[in-house]
């Protein structure tokens, strides 16, 4: 899941930024993993603290949308359930149920490295294969600025564009529009459904508070 690694940020902002992907392999488990999938997808929602969910074979996330049962109905022909939280304990709680379910899927879990191997240590589970990101190298002047990297990189895939993340932003600061309708619009390019609505909240919200 190297597409949720870049994401941009301070380390206390990513304290509260964990995605997750479970995904059969080709030729391994893909066939006839829908069972397994759905499986995990009803062990994700069963905790209230998830914030978004969604897959590029559904075509959208929950932000934009998606239901659980339309979701569910798609993971025949798909070969992975992602989604994202805001917090560690939800996490914890979905590592250990995953555990106990025992699908043969592998789990990728995404957030800030030592605590990850922390979470997995307290309940017993030892990562297989770990991704760091080493950053952005070039001509970064070019980049946009960080609070609008901090909104971007949340979708992977580069579908929320630098100049919709300004344009909130800008209507935010404003007071035209709230911070919480700022990031659900936000999210809606976003079909993985690792976009964290609750982060991108906060951020507009630190963001209207400086003005």
């Amino acid at each position: 899941m190297s597409h949720a690694l870049h994401r941009h940020g301070t380390a206390k902002q990513l304290q509260n930024d964990y995605t997750f992907y479970a995904r059969a392999s080709r030729f391994v488990n893909r066939e006839g993993c829908g069972p397994k999938l759905r499986k995990i997808l009803s062990i994700a929602l069963s905790e209230k603290n998830l914030v978004n969910y969604g897959s590029s074979q559904a075509g959208k996330s929950f932000k934009a949308g998606l239901k659980a049962d339309e979701y569910a109905a798609t993971l025949d022909k798909a070969y992975g359930v992602a989604g994202c939280f805001s917090d560690r304990e939800a996490v914890r709680s979905l590592l250990i149920k995953l555990k106990e379910a025992d699908t043969g899927i592998s789990i990728v879990i995404s957030g800030l490295i030592d605590e990850i191997v922390r979470i997995a240590g307290e309940i017993g589970l030892k990562p297989h294969t770990a991704f760091l990101s080493l950053g952005v190298h070039g001509k970064r002047a070019l980049l946009p600025e960080d609070e609008i990297q901090q909104i971007t990189t949340m979708c992977g895939h580069g579908m929320v564009g630098a100049k919709l993340a300004k344009v909130v932003m800008e209507r935010v600061k404003a007071g035209k529009m709230t911070p919480e309708k700022g990031a659900d619009l936000l999210a809606q390019p976003c079909p993985c459904g690792i976009f964290n609505t609750d982060r991108c909240e906060q951020i507009l919200t630190d963001l209207a508070e400086k003005k």
